[in-house]
């Protein structure tokens, strides 16, 4: 089966970003801050590639298409290491739903990866405190800086996130 087999079937969303290398085990796409990892559709091959990764017996296996993380380059997740629990783990589904839902409602941590990844001016994100990052996000948002916004620019995530955070 090749990759493009592995997601054919899904109603991928147009801001999702292919970011597939050609020598990755698993096909992936990038939104709101996450990195969606996509497994094979059919249980035999997802059982196969867990043997094939080292595993003697499938006593262990847990059964999962969908692998979700924060999309941090390294720099970033060193520093964030200690911050948030669970991360480094990622999150596992089985349906996509279920990822819809969780992408489309992204974390500070997300729309952090989104800003060290994507902002045109290199600041490093990452050392600025929880308040520090809300005050610039929403200075940002509302022209209090001096940055420009393309329209690549996912302002409505960040605008959802202000607003189903307020404080």
């Amino acid at each position: 089966m090749m990759w493009t087999d592995y997601y054919k079937d899904l109603p991928i969303p147009s801001d999702w970003e292919n970011v597939s290398y050609g020598n990755d085990e698993l096909p992936s796409f990038a939104c709101n801050g996450y990195q969606i990892w996509i497994n094979s559709p059919n249980i035999e091959e997802r059982k196969e590639s867990y043997l094939g990764l080292g595993f003697g017996t499938l006593t262990d296996y847990e059964d999962w298409i969908f692998h979700v993380r924060y999309y941090f380059d390294e720099e970033t997740k060193k520093e964030h290491i200690k911050k948030e629990e669970g991360y480094f783990d990622g999150f596992y589904f089985t349906d996509f739903q279920k990822v819809l839902n969780f992408v489309n409602k992204p974390s500070l941590y997300a729309l952090l990866c989104l800003l060290e990844l994507d902002f045109n001016w290199q600041i490093p994100f990452h050392k600025f405190d929880e308040n520090a990052l809300l005050e610039f996000i929403e200075d940002l948002l509302n022209g209090k800086t001096e940055y420009y916004l393309d329209s690549k620019f996912p302002r409505k995530t960040f605008e959802t996130f202000l607003k189903e955070n307020a404080k």
